[in-house]
């Protein structure tokens, strides 16, 4: 059952195009599973729709249409080839999704080692800002304990996972701000896979913070 959700706020920004493509998919991808927040988000364009309505027109060229809706048969034919292709990593990717298998790469996921239990596979989407990626943890396994440098976004796939503030299951939605602490474990009877938004690298903290300079952070 989905318990954590995005403020209205942030849906209110998401809904006005104000978010970078990072934030957006997290967004997006929370609405693939919970219906509470798509019928506030679509109304919020609904809303968004009335008032643009009452605005004032602006002119535009004669071929701006076409133009638009060429850039469009263009990005849906990408992402019908990329599901296409999909994928050699079917054991990780089974049960997401598949807006999220959509933005993944056509050849395997390329994951990198973090701890004993936690692997992560970054998602290229031409961001500037923050990182995506995918974060799994094995069957009962822990993150190390770590604060966070900047925001972080959080939403869970796959299986759950919990830490201090409590247990997190498919569609929940968690954003953590800079100077959080927290130590993520996955249940024991399945591994959790989560899709995560970095605004900046995490800091681990305790023994571990001498391996702080080796951790990577790619925007992209």
């Amino acid at each position: 059952m989905i318990s954590r959700h995005p403020d209205p706020e942030l849906l209110v920004e998401y809904t006005a195009g104000g978010l970078t493509t990072a934030p957006a998919i997290s967004v997006t991808t929370h609405l693939q599973f919970c219906n509470e927040c798509r019928q506030l988000a679509e109304s919020l364009e609904e809303i968004g729709g009335e008032l643009m309505n009452e605005s004032e027109a602006i002119p535009v060229s004669e071929n701006l249409l076409d133009e638009v809706l060429a850039c469009i048969d263009e990005a849906a034919g990408k992402q019908f080839a990329t599901l296409l292709a999909k994928p050699q990593d079917t054991e990780a990717i089974t049960g997401i999704p598949k807006y999220i298998q959509a933005l993944l790469p056509a050849d395997s996921l390329k994951w990198r080692f973090l701890s004993p239990s936690l692997r992560a596979a970054a998602i290229s989407v031409g961001e500037e800002v923050h990182e995506l990626a995918l974060h799994r943890i094995k069957a009962g396994g822990k993150a190390p304990e770590h604060t966070h440098r900047g925001i972080e976004i959080t939403v869970v796939l796959k299986g759950s996972f919990s830490d201090e503030d409590g247990i997190y299951h498919p569609g929940d939605f968690i954003l953590r701000e800079a100077g959080e602490i927290h130590r993520p474990c996955a249940a024991r009877n399945d591994e959790c896979i989560c899709l995560s938004v970095l605004e900046a690298p995490i800091s681990l903290t305790g023994v571990k913070r001498i391996f702080n300079p080796f951790l990577s952070f790619s925007p992209c």
